[in-house]
This record gives C-alpha cells, sequence and structure tokens, in this order.
C-alpha cells in the first residue's frame, strides 16, 4: 500500500511540473458560431443559422440539434420555410440557399447580377409568399435593393431600392392577401404593395419627433398592420410602434401605452388579429418582452432573467422560439408568459473557472453554468443559468458554495454546486457603465468584491462577514475611468484591489479605511499599465499580471515587486493566472501562448503551441494540477486525464471520502467521511512527497458519516504552507484527497 501512495504522489508530483501541457479541447459549443436567425414550422421542426455558413435542425421542438451540411462558409443571415422541406437561406455576400429536403441538400443561387457593381454585404430580409414567390432587401450601405423571384430564388429581379448618401434600410416585410407592406429605420421610406408585390407605392410620411428604427412589421387582417422597432434610452426615444388601418398608406403612433419605455424590439409575432408578441433587449444584455392583446393598441412590458438579449422570434400558435444574442434558445408553451431556456452550450466567452470538492465549475459571461462532475475537465454538461446581468467570474469556497459575480452591482450564490442560484447583492439597474472588478474570500464567512458603478471612474468595494449572505459597501472611489484587474484577500481584515493604470487600494482593517499599496522597480513604460488577473498563494503571498508585466507580493500586498519574466517577443497582454500551492503556476495570454512558474512565479517559461488559434479569457487547474483554459468563444481547453480508475472515494458506495471544506484552508478545515461498515478506521495527513506527517485519527468508529476538525492552531508543531494529502484507511480500502494550506 505504501508503495501505491508513494507511486500517486509521484504521478502527482509530474503533473504539477511537467511542460509543455499536452492542451487540447475538452468541450465546445453545441453550436460553434454565433447564430443570426431561427425558423419554426411547427411545434417540432425548425432550424437556426448564422456565421461561416453553420446550419443546425431540430424535430423535437428545440431540445436537440443536428448540424446540417451548407456548401459555404459565409455568414447567413435570414431562413425561411414554407413547410417542413422547402426552405431559403439568405447569405450576406448576395446568394440565397434553398433546400427541398428539409435541409439535407442545399443549392446556392447568387443575385449580384442584378446590381454587378455592388458588393453584396447585408441581407436584411427574407420572405416568401408561396413556394415560387419570394422577396428579398439586401445590397450593402448606400444601395439597398428589394429583389423579387417567381422561380423559387433561382433567379431575381430589383422592384425597388434606396441608392442614397445616407446608411438608410428597409428591415422587414410582410404580406396578407396579395397585399404587402415594407418598413425600416426613416419615416419616410415605408412602402406598400396591392399587387403582390409588382409594384409599390410610398406610404405617407410618419409625423413622429421620436422615430426609432422599425424591425418588424405585421399584417393583422387584410387593412390593419402593426409596426414595431426600436427604442433608444440615450436618445429619449420610446419603442416606436404604428398602427396602419388602411393597408400600410397611412400610419397612426400606437406606444402611448409604453412611452416611457425605451427599449429594443428585434422582432415580433402575431397569433391572430389581437395577440402579439415582441422581443429584443433593454440594451444591457437583458431580454425585453412587449405584448398586445388589443391588436396593438395598448401593450404591456416583461423581462426574462437571463443575461443576453433576443434577436429573433418564430411563433405556432401559443408556442414560441426565441433566439438570444449569443446564440442562447429559449421557448415558451403559453405564449410568452414563462419561458423556458433550452441548455446548449453557446459560443459564449468563458469567464470563470474553478476546480474544487471534486467537481469543475466554469461559467460564460451570459450566465450559463458548466460542470465537470469528476473533476477532471475531461466532460462538461450544460447544468444552469447564473440569472441576470453579464457574469465576470465565479468563485467556489468548496464544492457547494459558491457565488457568481456580474455587472450592475450583483453577486449571486449557490448552496447546492449550482443547480440553483439567488441573489444576495441585489443589482441596481442596467447600466452599461456598472462593470465588475473581482471578488475574493479569506475564509468561509468573510469576503470582499469590488465593482463601479453608473459611471466607469466610480469604484465600490463591498465585504461579507457571513458566508455572502448579506454585503456592506465599505469603500468608495475615483477610478481612472473604467475597470480591469482583480482583487486579492489575505485576512478577515486585508484585502487588496487592483485596478487599471496601476490603480490599487488596500485595507488592513475590515474595509473601514483603504490607502494605495506600493509599487516598486516598475519600469517606467509600466507606470499606467493595466492589472488584469492576480492569484493567492499563501497567507502572505500573492501574484499579479497586467499588460505584459508581473508583480509579487510577499507582506499581504503592502508591496508589489515587479519581476522580470526574462521573456522577449510576447506580442500580447498577461490576461488570466492560475496557481497550485506555493510553486506552480500559469499565465494565459490574450492570444493563447502562456506562461509556467514552477518557482513561485520567479522565472519562466512560454509555450506559443496554440498563439493565434484561442484568445484566452479564464484559467484553472484541477485538484491534481493539470492545466485548464476558457476561450473567447465558448471553448475548453485543457490537459485530458487518461485513466480507468476512477477516484479511489468511490471505491464502495457508502466508503468515502469528501473533499475538504474550505480548501484551499486556514487555519481550519473539515474533513468528512464515510464508512460502509464499522471498524478501524485510521485518517492521517502526508506532504507532497508521501512523508506521513501526522495521525488525524487511529481508532475503532461506527459505520455511518463522521467529520474531523483539521486545526492548525492546534497542532504540537507547525506545517509549512503548501499541498498535503488526507489518506482514509478503512474496511481493506483506501481513499485519497488533495488539500492545501495557506499559512
Amino acid at each position: 500500500m505504501k508503495r501505491l501512495f508513494t507511486l500517486f504522489i509521484f504521478i502527482t508530483i509530474f503533473c504539477l511540473n511537467s511542460f509543455a501541457q499536452q492542451l487540447q479541447v475538452l468541450s465546445q459549443p453545441d453550436f460553434k458560431e454565433m447564430m443570426n436567425d431561427i425558423y419554426f414550422v411547427n411545434e417540432n421542426t425548425g432550424w437556426i443559422a448564422g456565421a461561416k455558413g453553420y446550419i443546425y435542425k431540430t424535430t423535437d421542438g428545440g431540445d436537440n440539434w443536428s448540424e446540417q451540411v451548407s456548401g459555404i462558409s459565409d455568414n447567413i443571415q435570414r431562413l425561411f420555410f414554407t413547410d417542413e422541406n422547402k426552405g431559403w437561406a439568405g447569405v450576406l455576400n448576395g446568394a440565397v440557399l434553398k433546400t427541398t429536403d428539409g435541409g439535407n441538400n442545399w443549392i446556392k443561387y447568387s443575385f449580384t447580377n442584378v446590381a454587378p457593381n455592388v458588393a453584396f454585404s447585408l441581407f436584411d430580409v427574407l420572405y416568401f409568399t408561396d413556394e415560387n414567390t419570394g422577396y428579398a432587401v439586401a445590397g450593402k450601405l448606400k444601395a439597398i435593393y428589394l429583389l423579387r423571384t417567381t422561380d423559387g430564388g433561382v433567379s431575381w429581379t430589383i422592384k425597388d431600392s434606396m441608392v442614397t448618401t445616407s446608411n438608410m434600410r428597409w428591415y422587414d416585410l410582410d404580406f396578407r392577401e396579395g397585399k404587402g407592406s415594407m418598413a425600416g429605420d426613416q419615416k419616410n421610406r415605408f412602402r406598400y404593395s396591392t399587387d403582390n408585390g409588382i409594384n409599390w407605392g410610398a406610404a405617407t410620411p410618419i409625423v413622429d419627433g421620436f422615430f426609432g428604427a422599425i424591425k418588424s412589421i405585421k399584417w393583422l387582417n387584410g387593412s390593419d398592420v402593426i409596426a414595431i422597432g426600436e427604442g433608444n434610452e440615450f436618445n429619449g426615444v420610446p419603442v416606436p410602434i404604428y398602427k396602419s388601418t388602411n393597408g400600410g398608406i397611412d400610419w397612426v403612433k400606437k406606444n402611448q401605452s409604453v412611452s416611457t419605455v425605451y427599449d429594443r424590439v428585434k422582432d415580433a409575432y402575431f397569433k391572430n388579429g389581437t395577440e402579439g408578441i415582441g422581443v429584443g433587449s433593454n440594451g444591457f444584455s437583458k431580454i425585453f418582452i412587449i405584448k398586445t392583446s388589443d391588436g396593438g393598441e395598448n401593450w404591456s412590458t416583461s423581462t426574462v432573467g437571463y443575461s443576453f438579449g433576443l434577436q429573433a422570434l418564430s411563433g405556432i400558435g401559443d408556442k414560441l422560439f426565441a433566439l438570444g444574442s449569443s446564440t442562447h434558445i429559449i421557448k415558451s408553451s403559453d405564449f410568452g408568459n414563462t419561458w423556458e431556456n433550452i441548455k446548449k452550450k453557446a459560443p459564449a466567452s468563458i469567464y470563470g473557472m474553478q476546480f474544487i470538492g471534486g467537481k469543475g465549475y466554469a461559467a460564460t459571461r451570459n450566465g450559463d453554468f458548466y460542470i465537470c462532475n469528476d473533476g477532471t475537465g475531461n466532460e462538461w454538461e450544460y447544468l444552469s443559468s447564473t440569472g441576470s446581468d453579464d457574469l465576470k467570474d465565479i468563485l467556489f469556497l468548496d464544492g457547494q458554495t459558491g457565488f457568481a459575480v456580474k455587472e450592475n452591482r450583483h453577486i449571486s450564490k449557490t448552496t447546492d454546486g449550482g443547480v440553483t442560484w439567488r441573489s444576495t447583492l441585489t443589482p441596481t439597474p442596467a447600466n452599461t457603465r456598472s462593470k465588475v472588478g473581482g471578488i475574493s474570500f479569506a475564509d468561509w464567512n468573510n469576503g470582499y468584491a469590488w465593482m463601479s458603478l453608473n459611471q466607469y471612474g466610480e469604484y465600490y468595494a463591498w465585504k461579507t462577514t457571513d458566508n455572502g449572505e448579506s454585503w456592506t459597501q465599505t469603500g468608495a472611489f475615483a477610478g481612472p475611468g473604467y475597470v480591469s484587474g482583480g482583487i486579492v484577500t489575505f485576512d478577515a481584515n486585508t484585502s487588496v484591489l487592483l485596478g487599471p493604470d496601476n490603480w490599487t487600494m488596500r485595507t488592513t482593517d475590515g474595509g473601514v479605511s483603504w490607502n494605495p499599496a506600493s509599487l516598486n522597480s516598475f519600469p517606467q513604460n509600466f507606470n499606467s499599465k493595466d492589472f488584469e488577473g492576480v492569484t493567492r498563494i499563501n497567507s502572505n503571498k500573492a501574484v499579479a499580471i497586467g499588460e505584459g508585466f508581473i508583480a509579487i507580493t510577499t507582506d499581504m500586498g503592502a508591496n508589489w515587486e515587479y519581476i522580470n519574466h526574462g521573456l522577449n517577443g510576447i506580442d500580447s497582454s498577461f490576461y488570466t493566472i492560475t496557481s497550485s500551492g506555493d510553486t506552480l503556476m500559469f499565465i494565459g495570454c490574450y492570444n493563447g501562448a502562456y506562461l509556467k512558474s514552477t518557482d513561485g512565479g520567479n522565472t519562466w517559461m512560454i509555450d506559443t503551441t496554440l498563439q493565434g488559434q484561442y484568445y484566452w479569457f479564464t484559467s484553472a487547474l484541477t485538484e491534481t494540477g493539470k492545466l485548464f483554459f476558457g476561450t473567447s468563444n465558448g471553448y475548453i481547453v485543457g490537459e485530458k486525464t487518461i485513466s480507468d480508475i476512477k477516484d479511489d472515494a468511490n471505491i464502495a458506495e457508502t466508503f468515502r471520502l469528501e473533499q475538504n471544506y474550505p480548501n484551499p484552508f486556514n487555519p481550519s478545515t473539515t474533513i468528512e467521511f464515510y464508512l460502509k461498515n464499522g471498524g478501524n478506521v485510521k485518517l492521517s495527513l502526508y506532504d507532497i512527497i508521501g512523508n506521513e506527517v501526522r495521525i488525524l485519527v487511529s481508532d475503532y468508529m461506527r459505520s455511518g458519516k463522521h467529520k474531523y476538525e483539521l486545526d492548525m492552531r492546534n497542532a504540537e508543531r507547525s506545517i509549512a504552507s503548501g499541498i498535503y494529502f488526507v489518506r482514509l484507511e478503512a474496511e481493506n480500502q483506501t481513499a485519497i484527497r488533495k488539500i492545501v494550506y495557506l499559512k
């Protein structure tokens, strides 16, 4: 058994110190690129399409999607289907794709010949009245064309145009009983047709001093039409809503019931002549919903608790499918009263990652929360959403209790490993300038966070003393004007904020007072560089990174010494840092290169194998020292664990050793273990080279759950901070857990 344990320690040391790491993609988005449009022909069958020619299809109401082969790598902007087999996709560079078999095969038809001197780069509208007759609005800025086909999209002709000196657009058109109506971003550019689109007339210009771009136009019956679009809170433009009762010739404003609402409607759907719904965003990555039940005379608004806006909508009766701005999909079965998030991984930036308690956790900017159930990082699944407001980072104190820190002064907490989340710091009204600096805990109860509010330079520090259940503002500062960097907390009283332009603030009295830290030996050309991240090594030491620089503190953040990393030719900012124990740490460069140190940050090596392939946004080390990065487009890249041996804590169903909590710890931590049968038990502490440091338990114990409090304050002799292993021996079985002591 000693040989096996020594081998385990040897393998662990090898993993912690080998270089270069063999990094590979271990999680990728279910949708590999950003999607632009969604279209359903019934409650089960639908498509989404977007960048680089990607098309996906579902036949089970959106729960599962399969990739289709479009045959192109150009961006697809619009979709339209007349039934389960016949459909079209609008391509930005002046073409349509057509399918007659539900998307199994697509044929490309170009229409650039209609305007040979135009480099097509826009495709705003795609609409078919039947399988032969269709319309497209495409072109480029200052040269927009309304095109018509009568042979199912094979050939096209120009029916109207906007060749102007300004960037005017048409964004939508709709038909009913041979009548057409078209609208866009100018109140004097509405069009109508009474002969199925052969000829188009100019509608009466709308009289409204607060006109906003119209994104959706819908016929309610043979004479009534509704147009709805984007408000603008910065320009004081309420949600623009107009109604015509004579086929789109004359228009009347109908937004009186929402005259103080300035949100943006991107798409709309009417299930009949009276009931309609529009979807979009409030301009701050929050969903905006607007509904009417009286044909557009009056409207009500609501939001949904996700951190993304909506850009496209498809409806079948009461069933709705909406596409989010970051390729998230939500659906409703009750015409938008309630919504369900379809749990698929989007190409959204990974902003936070951590391995703790035998699990791996990762989260995207949009609040998608992923879990790796065995802690290896090999496989990841979508677990939950952390809710509204853009996420900046996550921090777990053990395998169950964690936090998501978000924009708009918002902190959410989970106590069930990310299954559910609740707000413990209530967000302020959404504002694009309410950014996040970071979150850090000293121990189980005491933690700090910092963020900006309302203006980039308004910085605020917050503190909790009750495990994040409540937060109190402890500081307000005038910052450089935006937010970057991080926060590191050494004990309940000592925390350091690191921001842009080498801005720092430090407290040693629990947040009562704050003063700048000292930055020493920084070259002159680094005096106004931004901090980007920080990792705590132990109770005195931390390593911070920024725009090409590394700094180390050994006195709880009072002084930060510039470290010359000695590497030439690094043309990217240091963006993320992670560490394990006193010596091992990695820095991820924004451009995909990464640095490694095995001596606590004094000397560094660089690996450029993946440079230019990924943009690193976050990093983490597994509990066995394997390196992982999260990327800007939703990929998790790391070192794969190759083994047929499961965690030895699972040898028997009721014999197991849990991960200690908190971990890392100082001065105490809790160790829980379970015995299937009563018997002699030995619980021991080993150092990283396999020496038995201390026997914690050696006694007969009954079956069931047991808890041991390891408190270094009661130790007969002190031990150094670093990585240790707890070993449980009972019932002829052994379980081992890695723990980290921060002195």
